[in-house]
């Protein structure tokens, strides 16, 4: 496959085995600010709060505030959850002389991968992600990262493409 690689995208169900050298090895994950330790507490304490005033509420015979503070921290439990779940999304780049090859596992735990030959490969950072074109046909990365992370990966990504394809004569 290394010399009949086009310049088009090329999709697989598993990435192909490499023993070569790699100029570049990135793992892309977003960011969490706040742990599942660190939710727990919030949560808790939220919790806590929401018991409080519930109380007070029930001691008014408003009990219709406290199904709705009830449902407060359910929402609360909820969204994270969601948030959470969506962490899971990780996408890898990798580029060795042969090829670039990025992999995506999305949010429901669904794996995939597209290689193209590095000589074809373009970077550049367009409209909030990372994209990779060829022959016509993009691929974007890294959409979740910073604007800094973003540029500084097309940077490292470039100049990755650029050794390998110093490398590959």
């Amino acid at each position: 496959m290394l010399e009949a690689m086009t310049p088009h995208w090329e999709r697989t169900e598993t990435p192909p085995a490499h023993g070569g050298p790699f100029y570049m090895r990135a793992t892309l994950t977003p960011h969490r600010s706040l742990s599942r330790r660190a939710f727990t507490i919030v949560l808790v304490g939220f919790a806590v709060i929401d018991a409080a005033v519930t109380g007070f509420f029930l001691s008014q015979r408003a009990w219709p505030v406290a199904i709705f503070l009830v449902l407060d921290v359910l929402a609360l439990w909820l969204a994270f959850r969601i948030n959470y779940r969506d962490a899971r999304v990780e996408e890898r780049v990798e580029v060795a002389a042969d090829r670039l090859l990025v992999s995506r596992l999305d949010k429901r735990g669904r794996h995939a991968h597209w290689m193209v030959s590095p000589l074809w490969a373009r970077v550049g950072a367009v409209g909030g992600a990372v994209q990779i074109a060829s022959a016509g046909r993009a691929l974007r990365v890294g959409a979740f990262l910073s604007p800094e992370e973003r540029s500084a990966f097309a940077a490292a990504l470039a100049a990755a493409l650029a050794k390998a394809r110093a490398g590959r004569g």
